[in-house]
């Protein structure tokens, strides 16, 4: 193992990965900024750095998606929505992070950022780097050698693949060096690089298997017999084209001196500013490990382990104090169970199906989450704090309210997972609710909703539930009614559509609806997706407006 170790972080990959694994709702300031892609790349940075400790780190970015491949070939990802504005407003702020880690980053006007990590690859290996490449494109494979290993995002932002020369050849079957071969053959809807019909993956890796190379099965397509086979002879030049585009290039002209991307830290001032900026919070006492100085003095406190105790309710009764984080476990509406952590950090379990007394008593201050949905089942007085209600105070438009996406958002932490006592109960949950309070808290005050929290919106929740509980009278026989019309309407109009088209088919199915409108009727296409073309309801009234 070589002691100069090379991080390369493909920018605007991992950024996207970011962006849609996080929820856009769930990451946005005070202003409105979003943040959930530069939060993403930051935690994946902060994870990396830790796990591989690189000597040198560098990232690549994309300028544009007009390239050397789109001048080549036109529809080279043009098949690709237009990017989200949520994400471009984040663009801006990729660059200043990555600066603010101490990284360099390359871009290059004509080339995409896997080429520019392509060549740095070749000088590094060259100069006896060992190199990790971070990066969410699969042609990134085929720089995988004995001295460079592809760290492949499998799932959202902390599930990497160590792709090696070995991890290659036992998913594919080939080398890193056969992958660009096989790439041509297999075609990439992502980059609208067609497909060989016919011809899937694994048909693709046993003739590259066979042959060696793509120059050498195309030298032997006459020998390839049956559907596939002609398949393939009448697709030979949308492969080749395949094949030159998937290839990286390694030659780009960069300023790839090597030894100057050593890393010295992160900028402690700007990534603080940064995140105070962004208020990004939870990854502030994450990056003290990375700044210079607090690296050499910083003392890593060890974890106290997590203590959950099984107690009876006679004794909790005995210990209880007030404030308390309370949970519930409810199955079918019915106590199988609770939570509680008190301030002196411990957590107790209680296998209990009784309501206790001190429940309804307003002298022991309550934190839950979404307390109302308890009150559905028992009333609960003495709720101090109800940690849904604040984050859906401090961001309105989020959807994503449940304790892990708030745990994840303000304590950078995940949700304990659920203990075996009970089949789903999470009894780690309330510790987490006892965190999120004085954060959330502090949250309100600063928003001046501290007030409107605790006078208007905890009292109001008892009241709410018990107009759930009651619900609302409806005319049974209208609804009726309605739903009998509407259903003869839909079916209506069903066969009227299996009419014009003289044969029946599902017209819930958009893979069976393309069939017919582009197909069969040959209609104007819509905008392409990864099935296909569009059938949604724009889709289907520009269609209509065609006609």
């Amino acid at each position: 193992m070589s002691s100069k170790r090379l991080l390369l972080i493909d920018g605007h990959s991992l950024a996207y990965r970011a962006f849609y694994a996080l929820p856009v709702e769930n990451f946005v300031t005070s202003s409105g900024q979003h943040t959930n892609a530069i939060y993403g790349l930051a935690s994946m940075l902060i994870n990396l750095i830790n796990s591989e400790k690189p000597t040198h780190i560098a990232a690549a970015f994309d300028v544009s998606r007009k390239t050397f491949r789109s001048e080549r070939f036109p529809e080279y990802k043009a098949n690709r929505a237009t990017t989200p504005d949520e994400f471009k407003s984040q663009a801006e702020f990729l660059h200043q992070l990555v600066d603010s880690f101490g990284v360099k980053s390359f871009a290059v006007e004509g080339y995409e950022a896997d080429d520019l990590i392509a060549t740095l690859t070749k000088k590094a290996e060259s100069e006896g780097f060992e190199v990790f490449i971070c990066s969410g494109d699969r042609d990134s494979f085929q720089l995988v050698s004995d001295q460079t290993t592809v760290l492949y995002p499998k799932k959202g932002v902390t599930d990497l693949a160590r792709m090696t020369p070995e991890a290659v050849k036992e998913k594919y079957g080939l080398t890193p060096s056969q992958y660009p071969d096989f790439a041509a053959l297999r075609g990439d809807p992502s980059d609208n690089l067609p497909s060989i019909p016919g011809v899937g993956e694994k048909t693709a890796a046993k003739w590259i298997i066979e042959y060696g190379t793509l120059e050498k099965l195309i030298k032997n397509a006459s020998e390839i017999h049956g559907k596939a086979g002609e398949s393939l002879r009448a697709n030979l030049k949308s492969v080749l084209l395949n094949h030159e585009l998937t290839h990286l290039n390694s030659k780009v002209r960069i300023d790839s001196d090597i030894e100057k991307l050593i890393w010295n830290g992160v900028k402690e001032k700007e990534i603080l500013n940064l995140f105070d900026q962004l208020e990004i919070k939870a990854l502030r006492e994450r990056i003290r490990g990375l700044i210079p100085d607090a690296k050499t003095t910083q003392i890593t406190p060890k974890k106290k382990a997590k203590k959950i105790i099984e107690i009876s309710s006679e004794e909790l009764s005995k210990i209880i104090t007030s404030p308390v984080a309370l949970d519930f476990d409810l199955v079918d509406g019915d106590l199988n169970g609770y939570s509680v952590y008190l301030e002196s950090g411990a957590t107790y379990l209680v296998r209990t199906n009784k309501r206790e007394e001190w429940f309804e008593d307003p002298s022991i201050e309550k934190y839950l989450h979404n307390s109302k949905q308890f009150s559905h089942w028992h009333v609960i007085n003495g709720v101090k704090f109800d940690t849904e209600v604040a984050a859906y105070l401090i961001n309105a438009g989020s959807r994503s309210l449940g304790l892990k996406d708030l745990s994840q958002k303000y304590l950078d932490e995940q949700l304990p997972e659920s203990d075996e006592l009970f089949s789903e109960f999470n009894s780690g949950s309330v510790e987490i609710i006892w965190k999120l309070v004085p954060i959330l808290q502090k949250e309100l005050k600063e928003r001046g909703m501290l007030k409107l929290f605790e006078d208007l919106e905890l009292p109001l929740l008892n009241i709410l539930a018990r107009m759930e509980r009651t619900g609302v009278a409806v005319d049974k026989s209208a609804l009726e009614k309605e739903f009998n019309y509407f259903k003869d309407v839909v079916e209506t109009e069903t066969k009227a559509a299996h009419k014009s088209v003289k044969k029946e088919f599902n017209v819930n199915s958009p893979k069976q609806l393309q069939a017919i409108l582009f197909e069969d009727l040959k209609l104007p296409k819509t905008k392409k997706n990864k099935t296909g073309f569009t059938t949604d309801a724009e889709s289907l009234e520009w269609l209509h407006s065609q006609s």
